[in-house]
């Protein structure tokens, strides 16, 4: 997935850009500025799938389990964001999700590591996985008093579990069929 990157819009430019758009495109604007990506890798599709149905198939709440293309819109400070995670997780407060997934690609790695993970963050976001399908790891982090915490780093011979919904996953299911 490739990002081009657009500085200083607001979230009334990011409506414009997101009805002249091709549907088959992503569009997130984070801390003002556009990102458009590319479609995804089948290693990428394939992770998101396995991991959606993992959740799904796991978890013991009402909570529900969405999938990309989905917007998450976050006011901070009447500064509004907008990200398409590949999986979240909404509980109690049907606008903000309890846990965010993402999975890498090599062009937006530094988004999801950096500008996304610090908005995830601000906004109380209280769980976030960035999963690399490359080196077979989820990296977790959960939300403390002074920001994100980072759990470790989980692979393919470990359990993670997902707070927010009470769910135990094998890695090793994530990453099935992975290649």
């Amino acid at each position: 997935m490739e990002a081009v990157e657009l500085k200083n819009y607001s979230y009334e430019d990011y409506l414009e850009i997101d009805t002249t758009t091709s549907n088959d495109r992503m569009v997130e604007l984070i801390f003002g500025e556009i990102y458009m990506m590319s479609g995804c890798s089948i290693k990428h599709q394939n992770t998101v799938g396995n991991l959606y149905f993992n959740i799904r198939k796991n978890k013991k709440t009402k909570c529900k389990v969405v999938i990309a293309p989905f917007d998450i819109k976050i006011n901070i400070k009447n500064n509004i964001s907008v990200t398409q995670p590949d999986v979240m997780i909404f509980c109690k407060d049907k606008q903000l999700p309890c846990a965010v997934f993402e999975v890498l690609s090599k062009s937006t790695a530094y988004k999801d590591k950096g500008v996304k993970k610090e908005l995830y963050e601000i906004a109380g976001i209280k769980e976030y996985f960035i999963i690399n399908t490359e080196l077979k790891i989820i990296d977790k982090y959960i939300l403390k008093k002074n920001g994100y915490f980072y759990v470790r780093g989980f692979n393919i011979k470990d359990e993670i579990k997902i707070d927010c919904v009470d769910v135990i996953l094998n890695v090793s299911d994530i990453f099935d069929d992975i290649e």
